[in-house]
């Protein structure tokens, strides 16, 4: 019988961690031929291949920049969307997401009409629909046809998409449905559905819940209900396998850490999302050197895998004796979060740390999720360390991802500097109090069992 073969287009790192080291590849290798295109250099796959012990056919790919019509009418019907979604779920924070600082002129001006033609659009659904054939219909032949041939010369039977959040990819995508080739792709995250960031065209749209299904329903109601696909998301396999998992004596000493000390994880955010993510670390670790030496825990600062500034400095240099750095293991190329990728040896890290520490502290991370796999609590931090003009935390909260908190304790909250020493004590003595719905709250946002993912998608990509 001969063999299937699936496309995967893996536009980042995130795509490798999720996707390739998890089990989807396993359960694809027996049926299928697997090829790879990715913007990222092939080192980034040495370890995919080694792990899964298959032969995958692999291009570096460089993607089309869009033209200048093209791009107005998607960032019209981009911009559309959003003032649709604020309105319709009464949540002006959704507008936060149209992003048009640091530009050059004439990025400035196609944004400002952009905006002009999205107030129109937003006013009638089937505009925006229009925007976005639109947007389609004005790629550049030439690219669509070269993408074609491609196509046919490789002749796969189906399409994988890692994330729909790369508009670059579209070409690949109109090239596909002409020659009836069916493309698969995977929501990005639990928060990407409201933004408006569906980038690309596919047939089918594997998302992470029932939840999360419904939102697609609810903002992007032409999809048809059988073409969005509950699949779950592999990256929360990993804390299921208890070999990945480093025993406390070996982890204790590799980064030298008191294995008869509870452990607290500080995991950073990304500048824009937490601009002032140092003063927290600040607050947390003073806040901990209060604690009577005896019942101190020791803080271990992860910071976010594609942060690569060096705003935490001072801070880990004035706690250097009581801080642990554990940095993420990511290799990186340049300084954009498109051209990191992760080892294999991070997967084992991260469930190391989830699975021996006994909190995380973050602002409103998903690294709450991955703690509530092992029934860990999560605060998040709830104040402004600094007065901005710009930012403040009780924008962060009201985020529409964050509204599939209501009803549920999912975490403790951290709302001012002087109460972290009291409630980490608190936590530390009693767990089970913080955040008491954190497991009904994670399987809502991620299909269960968490260990179908992988087959699941798997068997999606091969029908």
């Amino acid at each position: 019988m001969k063999l299937k073969k699936v496309l995967f287009i893996i536009p980042d790192g995130v795509g490798i961690r999720n996707y390739l080291y998890s089990d989807v590849i396993k359960n694809l290798k027996d049926q299928a031929e697997i090829v790879f295109w990715s913007t990222l250099p092939q080192e980034a796959f040495d370890e995919t291949f080694a792990l899964h012990q298959v032969e995958i056919e692999y291009k570096r790919i460089v993607l089309p920049n869009e033209n200048a019509i093209t791009r107005l009418f998607r960032e019209s019907a981009t911009y559309a969307r959003l003032v649709h979604n604020a309105k319709i779920q009464h949540n002006e924070t959704i507008l936060s997401n149209w992003n048009k600082s640091g530009k050059g002129i004439k990025l400035q001006i196609l944004y400002t009409i952009a905006e002009k033609i999205g107030n129109w659009a937003s006013k009638d659904y089937q505009r925006i629909l229009n925007l976005e054939k639109k947007s389609r219909d004005f790629w550049d032949r030439k690219i669509i046809e070269e993408t074609k041939s491609t196509l046919l010369e490789l002749q796969p039977t189906s399409i994988f998409i890692t994330h729909q959040r790369v508009a670059s990819l579209m070409p690949i995508c109109i090239a596909a449905k002409e020659l009836g080739i069916k493309v698969n792709t995977a929501i990005y995250s639990w928060d990407n559905l409201p933004k408006a960031r569906m980038a690309v065209l596919a047939d089918n749209y594997f998302v992470w819940s029932k939840y999360m299904k419904n939102e697609m329903q609810e903002y992007y109601p032409e999809v048809k209900e059988e073409n969005v696909i509950v699949t779950g998301t592999p990256q929360f396999e990993f804390y299921l396998d208890n070999n990945r998992i480093l025993s406390r004596d070996d982890f204790a000493k590799r980064y030298n850490l008191d294995e008869n000390k509870k452990w607290i994880c500080f995991s950073g955010d990304d500048v824009l999302t937490s601009p002032f993510d140092a003063g927290y670390l600040n607050d947390v670790a003073e806040a901990i050197d209060q604690i009577p030496e005896s019942e101190r825990p020791q803080l271990i600062f992860r910071r976010c895998p594609v942060d690569f500034s060096n705003r935490y400095n001072i801070v880990l240099e004035k706690f250097k004796n009581s801080i642990t750095i554990i940095d993420p293991m990511w290799v990186s190329s340049a300084t954009n979060w498109g051209s990191v990728f992760p080892k294999v040896a991070d997967v084992d890290l991260l469930v190391t740390i989830c699975f021996h520490c006994d909190m995380v502290i973050n602002l409103g991370s998903t690294m709450a999720l991955d703690f509530s796999i092992f029934n860990k609590p999560c605060f998040y931090l709830n104040y402004d360390p600094v007065q901005a003009s710009t930012w403040t935390v009780r924008k962060i909260y009201e985020f529409q991802h964050f509204r599939s908190m209501n009803g549920f304790e999912a975490v403790g909250w951290l709302n001012s500097k002087n109460e972290i020493t009291e409630k980490i004590k608190k936590a530390l003595e009693y767990p089970i109090t913080i955040g008491k719905d954190k497991r009904p709250w994670v399987e809502k946002i991620v299909n269960h069992p968490l260990e179908n993912s992988s087959k699941l998608i798997a068997e999606k990509i091969l029908q």
